[in-house]
């Protein structure tokens, strides 16, 4: 399987279906030159499971990328939805797949790591996609910037039918930055091949903040990182991502996250009190949202870390609350927001 080393067309590629238009299914990047030795190899990871409906666009978004030193690997966890046809559909472009369980995302993430040959290295998950020219801007970066070792652009948020929703906030790639929330996301990020070659690889442990952690990690390692605005992918939003059992993992490892900050001591004081403070904001969120199970698991973290003292009566309240039951529990927020609702309308009517 082929390391490519000229710039693909859209004849080189199966024809898409026919109600497919646009850009990676009848437009493409702008070829660079056919040289391929004055760029760096850009390698790319597709971790794929069950996401047929979306796979095919991933596939193409790479492979018309007009990037003459490419290397795309996909790792599959065993598909039975049609994934595996759509691969093989592409297998001559592909230097490497494999289809076959593994323990999550984060497992088929370094196994393409570990497989990666390129200068560049990036990961695009199966149901998300890179914008035009992407890779000549990171290649680009790249070469006029040898001292840096991570480079990452701008990432827009697309619905199921690749429709524009809105732009992920994207900030500077600080460790203040990263907590709780993230502010660089794996999405339209490129790794010089020295972090992976220095035994950086994603916690197998993580199921949804891995690209986080992953990159938290880097910057309290104090690696270089780098903005580059023209660099653009797309992140889907759709029912299954924004799903109450993948909040409540993101709730989890989130608060997770935030603990290591503070507990890491080469982190400096303000970053240390911001950990804390997210390490409250978070525990209280679980509570707005109904996440009772959660929130009483935070509270027993918070008791642990600064002891009962810390906890705010507010919090003393709530804790009691959320014993009535998750269902419970969110219908007594629903008609708090209810009322609340109905008294600042009253108050707004009467003027």
């Amino acid at each position: 399987m082929p390391i490519l080393t000229t710039s693909l067309t859209l004849k080189d590629l199966p024809p898409p279906p026919s109600s497919k238009k646009g850009w990676c299914w009848t437009e493409k990047s702008v070829n660079l030159s056919q040289e391929s030795s004055i760029y760096p190899r850009i390698s790319i990871i597709t971790p794929s499971y069950n996401q047929a409906e979306f796979l095919e666009e991933t596939i193409r978004s790479v492979l018309l990328q007009g990037y003459p030193n490419l290397e795309y690997i996909i790792i599959d966890g065993g598909s039975t939805d049609g994934s595996v046809e759509i691969i093989r559909k592409y297998e001559p472009y592909l230097a490497y797949w494999v289809s076959e369980s593994d323990r999550g995302q984060s497992d088929a993430l370094n196994k393409g790591f570990k497989r990666a040959t390129g200068d560049l290295i990036g990961w695009q998950n199966s149901d998300d996609t890179y914008q035009p020219n992407a890779f000549e801007y990171a290649a680009k970066t790249y070469l006029s910037h040898p001292e840096v070792d991570v480079i990452y652009g701008l990432v827009k948020h697309i619905d199921r039918e690749s429709q524009f929703i809105a732009d992920y906030p994207v900030q500077p790639a600080t460790i203040k930055n990263m907590i709780p929330y993230s502010a660089v996301t794996n999405h339209s990020v490129f790794y010089t091949a020295k972090i992976f070659q220095e035994e950086n690889f994603i916690d197998i442990n993580l199921k949804h903040c891995m690209d986080q952690e992953f990159i938290l990690r880097l910057l309290i390692k104090q690696y270089k990182f780098i903005f580059e605005p023209k660099i653009i992918a797309n992140w889907r939003l759709y029912d299954l991502t924004k799903s109450s059992q993948q909040m409540d993992i993101w709730a989890i490892e989130a608060f997770q996250l935030c603990q290591q900050v503070y507990f890491d001591k080469t982190c400096d004081r303000e970053i240390r009190d911001k950990a804390k403070s997210c390490l409250y904001g978070l525990c209280l969120d679980n509570f707005a949202k109904g996440r009772a199970k959660i929130f009483r698991q935070t509270v027993g973290e918070l008791v642990k870390m600064f002891g009962i003292q810390s906890i705010i009566s507010g919090i003393g309240l709530k804790y009691g609350l959320s014993w009535v039951g998750e269902e419970n529990l969110k219908k007594l927020i629903i008609l708090k927001e209810q009322i609340r609702s109905q008294i600042y309308s009253q108050i707004k009517s009467n003027g």
